[in-house]
This record gives structure tokens, sequence and C-alpha cells, in this order.
């Protein structure tokens, strides 16, 4: 049998893309789709949407495959509908119906507050029907395959919880939460709280931050687009380092190309007078004199400072040394 053809790349830039999943396909199906129209190097996500919900999907491409973790860490946000007196194995409409009890009469005062007690630092165990790996299988895996595996409870943080609407068995709620809330278990819990079973029937992610949703496209449009206009269209990989709060220091373009080539540079030069830059413990962006980007960096914490002050997350090195293409510049102008 022949060795598999690689297929050529389409789409070379790096950088970032907004879209609005609708409901029905998995993050991973969504991907799917993009990745056999464009045929980018790498492309991913930064954090995944159940099929059923809707809303801000972070893609990412090429080298800002790498950094997804500094691009999808923040806090998210939701708008979610719950459904009051019935529960399914999944947390949601799509799943089978476990219990069943008569929905509360609420008013709006306790519905609210019931809300707003969400809000604060909390245990949370991922769903058995969810993303999160088990020994490198995701959880809903087994779940299908009859298998029920429990993870431990994690800490999440709910910074935000509001009322947004209330009917007769139904109420709609927002939340802002840290990165790995499940908001289909926030609504379980919520449910409870106001005395009866509960499941949700719509979940929309609004922001994924510093991403929101009136900058996200529609996946229809995305596909239609030639891979000059999804060039056009993303975010370049700086940009979406500057708008997750990366602050920067400028490097001469020699240690720019010393960096770029794996060398470690002593942190004076990185804290020169007017950067800007201080030794707090965190990820930073290095650039040359040109602005563009070198690396992305993370200062150690003072404890483990004992041999270098930072280490190396990503590095985009520039091909040759700048003071060899000076030297040869000035060979040829003595010819």
């Amino acid at each position: 049998m022949g060795r598999r053809r690689k297929v050529k790349a389409l789409l070379r830039r790096s950088g970032v893309l907004v879209v609005d999943k609708p409901a029905g396909p998995t993050s991973h199906d969504l991907v799917n789709a993009l990745r056999r129209r464009f045929r980018p190097e790498r492309l991913g996500h930064t954090g995944t949407l159940d099929p059923f919900a809707t809303g801000v999907l972070v893609l990412v491409f090429n080298q800002a495959t790498r950094l997804s973790d500094l691009l999808g860490g923040g806090p998210k946000a939701y708008e979610a509908e719950l459904v009051l007196g019935r529960a399914t194995d999944t947390g949601d409409v799509t799943g089978r119906v476990i219990e069943q009890a008569a929905a509360p009469a609420l008013e709006w005062a306790q519905a609210e507050a019931a809300v707003a007690a969400l809000v604060g630092q909390r245990m949370q165990s991922p769903p058995a029907y969810s993303a999160a790996k088990h020994e490198g299988k995701p959880l809903y895996a087994y779940a299908r395959a009859g298998k029920i595996v429990e993870k431990p409870a994690r800490p999440i943080t709910i910074y935000d919880a509001r009322l947004l609407g209330l009917e007769a068995g139904l109420l709609r709620f927002a939340v802002q939460c840290s990165r790995g809330a499940y908001v289909r278990v926030l609504g379980e819990d919520l449910a409870r709280a106001l005395g009866a079973p509960g499941c949700l029937s719509g979940l929309r992610r609004v922001a994924s931050w510093p991403f929101g949703l009136d900058e996200a496209h529609g996946l229809e449009d995305a596909l239609a687009w030639s891979p000059e206009e999804l060039e056009c269209q993303m975010l370049g990989l700086d940009q979406a380092l500057a708008r997750a709060g990366l602050p920067t220091v400028t490097l001469d373009d020699h240690a720019a190309w010393r960096l770029g080539q794996g060398q470690q540079l002593p942190a004076e030069s990185l804290l020169a007078p007017g950067q800007g830059l201080d030794q707090a413990s965190g990820p930073f962006m290095a650039r040359d004199a040109a602005g563009g980007l070198v690396a992305v960096l993370r200062w150690l914490e003072p404890e483990a400072r004992a041999e270098r002050a930072y280490e190396t997350i990503r590095v985009f090195p520039a091909e040759t040394d700048p003071r060899v293409e000076m030297t040869s510049a000035s060979a040829l102008g003595a010819e």
C-alpha cells in the first residue's frame, strides 16, 4: 500500500475566527467542515459547545492552536432556558427523561433569589454526557456504552447570575462563569433549589472572553468564503493575544532573533526602562523592533527562578540573524 499523499494547505495564516455555532452539529463537526473547506495546517477551538447549544465558538488556526489555553482560558457568559418538572440523563431536553414532577408555581422574587444564589465558588463534577476525558476518552463515549464514569469535583466560579424571564414551568437566566463550568449542571442545581427536577431546553454562549457574539460570523457565511476572504476576516494571532490582555516587550532585532532561536535572554533585557513590564508571574508577548510577534513567554513564580526567570510558551522564529544580513549587505556594497 502506497504512502498517503499529504494535501497541500490552502490557509497558512495563523489567527482566530469567532463563529456563531448553530444547534445540531458538535463543535468537532464544525471544525471538520471548515478543515475540509480551507485545509489549514492546524485547526481547533478553545472550548467545546454541546450539540444543542449555540453561540460563540472561538476557532484557532495554525500556530494559534498552540496558544488555545491562553485564548480560551477566560470567563464565559451564557444565556440558558430551564424547563422545570423533568430531569434527563443528559441535563438537557435531548436526553432520556429519568424523573418527572409537577412544576412549582413561582413568584419572580423567589426565582430571582435562587438564580442570584448561584454566584460564588463551588465544586462541580463534569456530567456523564460531556467531553471531559477519562483515560483518553470523552465521558459521553462511556455513557453511551452504558457505563457511567464519575470524575472528581473541581472548583468553579460563578461571577454573575441574573434572572431574564419567568413563565409557567420555564425560566431563563444568564450566567458569567469560569472556564470548565457546566451550565447544564447549574440548571439542575437551580431547579432543585426551586423544588423540582429540571433540564435545559436552550443554551447560548454569548461570550468567551475576550471574544463576544457581536463579532461572530455565521457558519454558512464562513463556509462560503474563499481562503483569502477567510484570512481577511480572521483576527491576527498577535491581535488576539493583545485582546486577551497579554502585555508586550519590544526587543532589538538581534535579541529578537536569539529569542526566536530558543536562546535564553537575561531578564534585564526584558525589563528595560519604558517597557512597562515587571516580573509578575504570567504570560507576555515579545515583539521585534518592527512590531512582529517573536514569542509568547511566561514569567516563572519567584521560587522557581533559580536558573531562569521565564519559560517559553511558543516562538515564531526569524530565518536569519539580522547581524548576518547586515554583514552580507555591507560586503555586497563593497564589491
